[in-house]
């Protein structure tokens, strides 16, 4: 089935699972093109349940590209609003750039960006405090259904998240990586910028679906209004995917000396580990395996400028890496 025809057919089910007011708007966001879900008062729909919007007073890409999503009274009663990509998905790197301190967020209010096929396939990030304004967590990272066990859901603080923050899943057959940092890079520019990381590898990694789809949204929880009693809006900079390969560990498209150098700077340690990335193996440990790993796949994918010239005690440690791979192939 070619990529083309698998659109078409999401779009035909969509449509057919919309009810007949729908405005069934499209807009172009990020090389993409998204749905804007409409199902406005007096007819809720989940999650929630809440109102939703399609309109551009509610829904729009501005001039530089970004996508502003609010959630604002329509005729005195709050509405919500989400955007669905029309493009099948595959395995590899999600990436959100967010604007706009979503520790902020009133706490009745959740931003989510996610992966959707059913209710129990499902790999979500979602910034909120879920009605209650003491939490000091206000993101999370979940494979659903999180009532599975506790290693299906991982909450986090996003008090240095700052006005510009990014968030990614890495999804593979087998695991999920999450990830969350300040800025809006591809990828961390250091270890303190990474606000949390977490590594899921339970037995509910959902599977590749025809009908799998990328989804952000911004809702009320419960439907009830803010408890500030204020719209809210949040900016979406950039929204990216990038097929996966291995041994790129720092996510920039490329297996180079970056990577290696995540490896080796915490070369036999175990977890809890500064960067999670430096252990693509997920067995806790940063060793031959993780290792062998990056130099299999050695200068796989396109080089990012500019190119940094390695150190040389750097090259010295790759040609070491190199034989200890050639002898633990053997």
């Amino acid at each position: 089935m070619t990529s083309n025809f698998r659109i078409i057919l999401i779009v035909v089910i969509l449509f057919g699972a919309m009810p007949a007011h729908a405005g069934n708007r499209f807009i172009n966001f990020a090389g993409g093109l998204w749905l804007v879900k409409d199902s406005p008062f007096p007819t809720p729909a989940g999650p929630g349940p809440n109102f939703w919007d399609s309109t551009a007073d509610s829904v729009f890409v501005d001039a530089q590209g970004k996508l502003h999503m609010k959630i604002r009274q329509i005729g005195g009663v709050w509405h919500s609003s989400q955007v669905s990509l029309l493009e099948p998905l595959a395995f590899g790197d999600y990436r959100f750039q967010v604007e706009g301190d979503p520790d902020l967020l009133d706490p009745n209010v959740i931003l989510g960006l996610f992966q959707f096929t059913t209710d129990i396939e499902e790999i979500d990030i979602e910034l909120s405090r879920w009605g209650n304004a003491a939490d000091p967590d206000a993101g999370q990272f979940v494979v659903q259904p999180y009532t599975n066990s506790p290693d299906n859901i991982d909450r986090f603080s996003l008090v240095d998240a700052g006005a510009l923050s990014t968030y990614r899943f890495n999804w593979q057959a087998d695991s999920v990586f999450f990830e969350a940092f300040k800025g809006g890079a591809d990828v961390p520019q250091a270890d303190t910028d990474i606000l949390h990381q977490y590594y899921y590898d339970g037995p509910d990694v959902p599977p590749l679906a025809p009908f799998a789809q990328i989804h952000i949204n911004l809702w009320l929880m419960g439907g009830m209004a803010p408890i500030n009693g204020q719209e809210v809006e949040i900016i979406i900079s950039d929204y990216a995917y990038t097929a996966p390969i291995a041994g790129d560990l720092d996510g920039d498209g490329f297996v180079g000396i970056s990577d290696l150098n995540l490896v080796l700077g915490v070369w036999n340690q175990s977890a809890p580990l500064p960067n999670l990335r430096a252990d693509p193996t997920g067995d806790g440990f940063v060793g031959i395996s993780d290792l062998n790993l990056v130099l299999g796949n050695w200068n796989a994918g396109t080089p990012p400028p500019p190119i940094t010239t390695p150190e040389p005690g750097t090259l010295a440690l790759l040609g070491v890496g190199a034989l200890v791979t050639l002898r633990r192939s053997r």
